[in-house]
């Protein structure tokens, strides 16, 4: 079978790694080389665990054995998941994925993708190169703002994205620990992640809810709470700084019921951001994309129509769970004040709530029966 994959971020590659191994014959397509992101670029326990190549490469990477939660009201607390979890720096993850992916067998281009028409029975792809190839199976790989995903008829609102933005700090991270601040009057929140040789200082909240220029005051906020001399660097505009900035699924309830993320009759799929698997209450996407990509390989080793009820087992319900409490975690309202204030507060009085975050954060903890397990720490608390 000849296969398309458009986009060589951690879904494509993976995905090209894995279809290479089951005997296809993979182009993977990508116009630039592996670059960063403002993300974290935090790689769960749980991931590390279900996909060991994740650890056993050289690549570098930070190690972080603790995680603050900030309030917006500024209380805090620390805990500590049961394994570390690993930060990578985004162009570094992306290149491990694509040598893995041509040691496999894919063939890769650095080559734009510009057109794709599907033409009895097969894909035409044509590139920025003049290069022509006729495929079997097109996947779009292309993240959140996937150009396939539309050209196959996949449409997703404003509601379904959040904004992200950012700096890297140059120099020896250092820490190991994560920091995330929840904001005030909006949803979403702020992160420092320590990474091998910088710092990933971001901000993130829905798509329109404010602007960029306000995100941006926000975060350097923090920075100079947090870190002055970093601040100075990126009001001064210092070489040792770079600003980025990126859209984030988010998808709603509704947008998860009707996401369809491949049609078996004319040939396609989606994976990773561009199918929208993006943890919509934290932002999370990496482990969604490596497990997308393993889902859909399978798939395609049988019957590609057997795609859909893969990923909403396997993941699917459980995002649109997460988008069904994101609401409420950041807007609703528990004894006066957010929900995000008061888990911080509870959390530093219980262990068991702070237990219950932990297993989150780790990813050992679902969002389909996380409310039981919080109704049975609220009745110990009280």
């Amino acid at each position: 079978m000849k296969i398309a994959i458009i986009g060589a971020g951690p879904a494509g590659a993976h995905l090209a790694h894995e279809l290479s191994l089951q005997g296809a014959e993979v182009d993977l397509y990508d116009a630039r080389p592996p670059w960063e992101k403002p993300c974290g670029g935090g790689v769960t326990s749980k991931a590390l665990a279900e996909f060991p190549f994740l650890l056993k490469n050289r690549s570098p990477r930070q190690m972080v054995s603790s995680l603050r939660l900030i309030s917006a009201a500024g209380r805090d607390v620390t805990v500590r998941p049961r394994a570390d979890f690993a930060i990578y720096s985004r162009r570094e993850l992306g290149r491990l994925l694509r040598e893995r992916a041509v040691e496999a067998g894919a063939r890769l281009h650095l080559d734009r993708v510009e057109e794709t028409a599907r033409m009895a029975g097969k894909w035409v792809i044509k590139t920025a190169s003049g290069a022509v190839r006729e495929v079997d199976l097109l996947i779009g790989a292309d993240g959140a703002s996937s150009v396939i995903r539309r050209r196959v008829g996949i449409r997703f609102g404003a509601e379904d994205f959040a904004y992200g933005l950012g700096w890297h700090i140059q120099g020896t991270a250092g820490e190991s620990r994560v920091d995330v601040r929840y904001l005030d009057g909006l949803s979403g929140y702020l992160w420092l992640f320590p990474r091998a040789d910088h710092l990933s200082y971001g901000i993130a909240s829905g798509y329109r809810e404010t602007t960029p220029a306000e995100l941006k005051e926000r975060l350097l906020g923090y920075i100079e709470w947090q870190n002055p001399p970093a601040a100075e660097l990126i009001r001064a505009g210092d070489p040792l700084t770079k600003f980025y900035a990126a859209m984030i699924p988010a998808l709603g309830e509704t947008s998860w019921d009707r996401l369809q993320a491949s049609n078996s009759a004319a040939g396609w799929a989606l994976v990773g951001d561009a199918a929208g698997f993006v943890d919509p209450l934290t932002g999370e996407g990496i482990y969604y994309a490596i497990k997308s990509a393993t889902l859909l390989a399978k798939a395609i080793g049988g019957r590609l129509s057997d795609y859909e009820e893969m990923w909403r087992e396997g993941f699917g319900r459980d995002l649109r769970r997460a988008a069904a409490l994101s609401d409420r975690f950041y807007s609703g309202n528990y004894a006066g004040a957010s929900m995000a204030e008061r888990m911080v507060q509870l959390a530093k009085r219980h262990r068991g709530v702070r237990e219950t975050l932990c297993d989150l954060i780790s990813g050992d903890q679902g969002y389909l029966d996380l409310k039981s397990r919080l109704i049975n720490q609220a009745w110990q608390i009280w």
